[in-house]
């Protein structure tokens, strides 16, 4: 089965800018410290691979709230510092912290605190890694599944709602670098580095490591031998 967004963005990717409009790679890869990305935006606004590679104009990234403040954040924070127990973890506690109804039941029927421990430790042990199949192959859902983050018109990172368990565990257990993937960037900030050849090198908070390419295997569902 064609995975529609990977061709989409794989077609916009040969394609001339004259064409496009301002776009970058779709899945430019930087380091950075989690506790600078401070903001988050609510996942409609820019969407998980809709919006890769863009230049945005507008006011997206004034609608950016703390990402501290967040109900899911202070949830996580509070099991992790031991203010919550595993028993309160329910269906009906993600609810009202505002988990999709989905999402929450499998949560609550997995054992949320369970979950939350063992990701934990793994994340305190290994960092951010790429996850793996059960036969340690790499699953193509998990190849183009990063932390996303955006850029604001100022430059200020935007946590753009994809690997929030990442992000915020990576905080909580005290990473001090971890990968992310640059999701859009605000025109503003773009039109200022237009003259540089590495505009995230530029950006203080951030370490360029490189770009994952798509694989034609993955936009057509080719399986890995």
């Amino acid at each position: 089965m064609i995975d529609r967004n990977l061709l989409r963005l794989k077609l916009r990717d040969a394609l001339p800018s004259s064409i496009t409009g301002p776009t970058f790679p779709p899945f430019p890869i930087c380091r950075v410290d989690p506790g600078a990305i401070e903001t988050y935006l609510e996942y409609a606004v820019l969407t998980k691979y809709r919006c890769a590679g863009r230049v945005k104009s507008g006011p997206w990234d004034l609608q950016a709230k703390p990402l501290a403040e967040s109900p899911k954040y202070r949830l996580l924070r509070g099991y992790y510092e031991g203010e919550i127990d595993a028993d309160e973890l329910t269906r009906e506690r993600l609810r009202e912290c505002g988990y999709p109804e989905r999402e929450a039941e499998f949560y609550a029927d997995y054992g949320y605190g369970a979950y939350l421990d063992e990701l934990f430790d793994s994340i305190r042990e290994r960092g951010v890694v790429t996850s793996r199949g059960d036969s340690g192959t790499e699953r193509t859902a998990d190849r183009y599944d990063q932390v996303a983050v955006n850029v604001g018109r100022d430059g200020a990172l935007v946590f753009n709602s994809c690997g929030f368990h990442r992000l915020v565990t990576a905080r909580l257990v005290g990473l001090e670098a971890i990968p992310v993937r640059i999701n859009a960037v605000h025109e503003r900030w773009w039109r200022a580095r237009r003259g540089s050849s590495t505009p995230f090198d530029d950006h203080p908070e951030l370490a360029h490591v490189g770009r994952l390419s798509i694989r034609w295997r993955d936009v057509l569902g080719v399986a890995r031998d």
